[in-house]
């Protein structure tokens, strides 16, 4: 069952322990939570790349995650300054673009997924950007940036459209 982000805001410190301890999530190194303005709870972590990543040399990523009292989130990557990111929101907030949220719901993180499934999707959101930082390339469907012409971006491949249809909710 999910972690909900309801207890992740009612404890943040509670929250931590649970992501330190889990077994549905690899890679958390680190983990604090504390209370946070407004009634947010704020997440600080280090995550561990996978084993294969690790050996060639990609580091430990710090990450602040702020879970708003409207269940909102934003992704923060420590120590990123001289680094680029490809899918970084634009200032004054710079927090980690992770999806488009009129995207395919299938396709994109939605609350009532939980915070595991969150963190999972911010750990692998910063190795891709690890991966595009060393190989100029995405290394899975590329999001285009801006407003579509429509509601959601297209699906190009016919992969990720057999996962669209396959996880519909």
């Amino acid at each position: 069952m999910a972690y909900p982000l309801s207890r992740a805001l009612a404890d943040p410190a509670a929250a931590a322990r649970h992501l330190l301890s889990s077994e549905d999530i690899f890679g958390v190194q680190q983990a604090s939570g504390r209370a946070g303005p407004g009634g947010a709870a704020i997440l600080e972590l280090t995550l561990h790349p996978l084993p294969a990543l690790h050996h060639d040399g990609y580091p430990d990523e710090r990450v602040r995650l702020i879970v708003r009292a409207d269940l909102t989130v934003h992704a923060f990557p420590l120590a990123s300054a001289g680094r680029r990111f490809k899918h970084r929101n634009p200032a004054p907030v710079r927090d980690l673009c992770l999806q488009y949220p009129h995207d395919d719901p299938a396709l994109r993180w939605i609350p009532g997924d939980g915070l595991d499934a969150l963190i999972t999707l911010v750990h692998r959101h910063l190795m891709y950007e690890e991966a595009w930082r060393r190989t100029n390339v995405w290394p899975a469907e590329d999001a285009p940036h801006g407003e579509p012409p429509g509601d959601a971006h297209p699906v190009r491949s016919l992969a990720l459209q057999h996962e669209a249809r396959r996880w519909a909710r």
